[in-house]
């Protein structure tokens, strides 16, 4: 059915084609980029907390900066960014050096107070958050203002990872002015920043255009204009790729390569990331016992999902974990177990079967994910094959997967999540994903105070060894009391048109300014 809509579609664009159509000329030198995604964030405003998605990943280091970098394209860890240089005054303060002469896209100047703005009344640090608390990494206490280009960040206990943390998106830099005189209502849409581009329109539901921001400190954009477009089908966007109504489209699942290739001057790009795929499982459901979460987990094969659905291109990984996390990697740890029945003996301890196996909801985006349905459709056989009931509800979007009662609980039984490993350690996976103010202990119940014990050890220790010791009995921990079903490393595969000048990360970020892309 899915080749035959293509088919459908790749017809209905030659025919267009043919009369007339915008198709990208062939040698046309490209100054303008257009991107389908299958959505975009709800706002971009960088610190609202409901915010941190993959959708947001996608677009935001376009338009703001941040005080430190990760260097994702060479992986040599952190580099200077609005910060030019740095220093640790004791365990709980780090100093910076701000970068002069930078300007917000509004001509306004950088200085200190913007940081300061960042942890400042209404930001999600503070008390009186506009845009919810901060719930990844909620250990920040204030900022000092020394002078206009220093500041001093201070953290409520030792903090071994602030440098990296101070790279995500949550703590782009937004000007302070801009910030504090405009209603939140219409600043969300369209904040100030310093990144390579600026903000021209946002429609949530339907694209962000971005031009290039000609006095950016960082270097000259490469391209005048960065145009993303929401394209929820995959047919459609390779159809739209095709046409040259795009120039690159995101989230290509490998049965469907031969097809894009099939169109001369396109290729394939991408590959694996720091990502991994798992499914929540909601544990307020009375039903939802270790032993039938184990017997889930236990039933699912993933070297098959692996090799029918991503022809073998990405991994089953040894928790959530990567190797890019060096020393601090537990390569001893051990794969998640296919074992059909040791699951059905698990399976015979449960509530769920003494509770008369009820059926259970699975709520799933049709494809936020690359191959989410056929994954959660494949699921579903393998734990139909040991007796547990699934069904799918194909939802629209994430209010109505996280629909909840009269009570505040969510209805779901289970849902899809990934878990990005958003910098070189593992507080930036593992444990941002599983600490209390997350959403497996926040929303789903989850009982585990050794797991979110070591946790803290994990985050406040300055000990490398302690450290590691901590993260490796916190895998341990998630593997006897599962949270989730961990299905395998997530990859993005990207068409692009050959002659379009773009290189993607080993992470969810897309870079479209100099650091990534030099202007000719």
């Amino acid at each position: 059915m899915k080749k035959f809509l293509i088919a459908c579609l790749m017809l209905f664009v030659a025919l267009s084609l043919f009369a007339g159509g915008s198709g990208e000329k062939k040698g046309k030198a490209v100054e303008e980029v257009v991107i389908a995604v299958p959505a975009l964030p709800a706002t971009m405003e960088p610190g609202d907390n409901s915010n941190q998605t993959v959708a947001m990943y996608k677009v935001f280091m376009n338009m703001y900066d941040t005080l430190i970098k990760i260097d994702y394209k060479n992986n040599t860890g952190i580099k200077p960014g609005l910060a030019e240089s740095w220093k640790r005054i004791d365990d709980t303060t780090l100093e910076l050096y701000l970068r002069k002469g930078v300007k917000f896209h509004d001509g306004s100047e950088f200085t200190a107070d913007d940081v300061v703005c960042l942890f400042g009344p209404r930001r999600p640090f503070s008390k009186d958050s506009i845009m919810g608390k901060d719930k990844n990494f909620p250990n920040f206490k204030e900022v000092q203002k020394i002078d206009d280009y220093t500041v001093r960040i201070i953290t409520k206990k030792a903090d071994p990872a602030v440098e990296q943390i101070l790279s995500l998106p949550s703590y782009s830099i937004i000007s302070s002015k801009g910030f504090n005189s405009q209603d939140f209502k219409e600043w969300q849409f369209k904040p100030i920043g310093t990144g390579p581009y600026k903000i021209v329109e946002f429609v949530d539901a339907e694209q962000l255009a971005l031009e290039a921001n000609e006095d950016y400190w960082g270097g000259k954009p490469a391209y005048k204009k960065v145009t993303f477009k929401v394209v929820p089908e995959v047919a459609a966007r390779i159809a739209g790729l095709s046409a040259g109504d795009f120039n690159i489209i995101t989230d290509v699942p490998p049965d469907m390569f031969s097809t894009v290739k099939a169109t001369p001057d396109v290729e394939i790009v991408g590959g694996a990331i720091t990502t991994a795929r798992t499914i929540y499982y909601n544990m307020h459901k009375p039903y939802m016992d270790v032993h039938l979460r184990h017997a889930m987990t236990y039933a699912i094969d993933r070297e098959l999902l692996v090799k029918t659905l991503w022809n073998g291109m990405v991994e089953v990984p040894n928790g959530i974990q990567w190797p890019v996390y060096g020393d601090m990697y537990i390569k001893e740890h051990p794969k998640a177990i296919y074992d059909v029945e040791l699951a059905k003996k698990e399976l015979a301890q449960s509530e769920y079967v003494k509770m008369g196996s009820p059926v259970m909801v699975y709520r799933v985006l049709k494809d936020y994910y690359t191959g989410e349905l056929d994954t959660a459709q494949a699921c579903i056989e393998m734990w139909k094959k040991i007796g547990i009931n699934v069904e799918i509800q194909v939802c629209e979007n994430w209010s109505q997967v996280n629909a909840q009662d009269a009570n505040g609980i969510r209805t779901y039984d289970m849902r899809n999540t990934s878990h990005n490993g958003l910098f070189p350690d593992p507080v930036s996976g593992l444990w941002r994903t599983y600490k209390p103010s997350y959403d497996a202990t926040k929303w789903n119940n989850w009982k585990a105070p050794d797991f979110h014990e070591q946790g803290g050890i994990l985050e406040s220790s300055t000990d490398p060894a302690v450290r590691r010791a901590a993260f490796k009995k916190m895998l341990e921990i998630w593997d006897a009391n599962p949270p989730a079903v961990m299905l395998y490393s997530n990859a993005v595969f990207f068409g692009k048109q050959k002659n379009v000048d773009w290189t993607p990360y080993g992470c969810q970020f897309m870079d479209f300014g100099p650091d990534n892309v030099k202007a000719k």
